[in-house]
């Protein structure tokens, strides 16, 4: 069996992301949205991501894309630079092999890294594997939106899910970019978190 290899986000990795991410947009309301983006739309995710200086990481099994895990920007406003969105998407075939704990433990200690001090899930409430899944890994319930949303012939209420990655400094430094993280340091993050995924060993 090929080991499963945790890994930087490339352009190249948009195609098999997309089919991914294809089935929560048609079949569930895990995401909102309702039509599948396009190619450019989804490089361009990628790119603002980069641009903000955030990480987005794949797991990679053979030449197979196994899942990914990205941070975005909370808000724009100045006075979000420490609060970032997480979110994680899987293959059906990966689930129960804690590939998602291994993606979001890596994205989780890049973002300390960086500086951040708040991470935010938006979880449609309901959707008790994801719900389970983040409170596994600390995050708390921190608020909830009634009937804020619409999709698949049903209103649906919005949970904020929240995690603290270091206590609140009384002079907070602004969070630095990604490629700051020396090259290694960022490696051995990868390498420490892909011992996380179940009976598989790392390369």
């Amino acid at each position: 069996m090929e080991s499963v290899t945790l890994r930087f986000a490339t352009k190249d990795d948009a195609g098999m992301m997309m089919a991914i991410y294809m089935p929560f947009v048609l079949e569930t309301t895990a995401t909102w949205e309702t039509v599948v983006p396009t190619r450019p739309d989804f490089e361009a995710r990628m790119a603002q991501c980069e641009a903000d200086g955030l990480p987005w990481i794949v797991a990679e099994e053979g030449n197979a894309l196994l899942g990914y895990a990205y941070a975005s920007r909370f808000g724009r406003r100045a006075g979000y630079a420490w609060d970032v969105e997480v979110s994680v998407y899987l293959t059906e075939d990966a689930h129960g092999r804690h590939i998602g704990t291994a993606l979001y433990g890596a994205l989780l200690a890049l973002l300390s890294r960086q500086g951040y001090i708040n991470c935010y899930a938006l979880i449609t409430e309901g959707n008790r594997a994801s719900e389970e899944f983040h409170k596994a890994l600390g995050f708390e319930l921190c608020a909830r939106l009634e009937h804020c949303g619409y999709k698949m012939g049903q209103w649906l209420n919005l949970c904020y899910y929240h995690l603290s990655l270091a206590a609140l400094p009384q002079t907070p430094v602004t969070p630095s970019p990604m490629y700051t993280i020396p090259a290694e340091r960022a490696d051995s993050v990868l390498r420490r978190a892909a011992m996380l995924v179940k009976g598989v060993g790392v390369r």
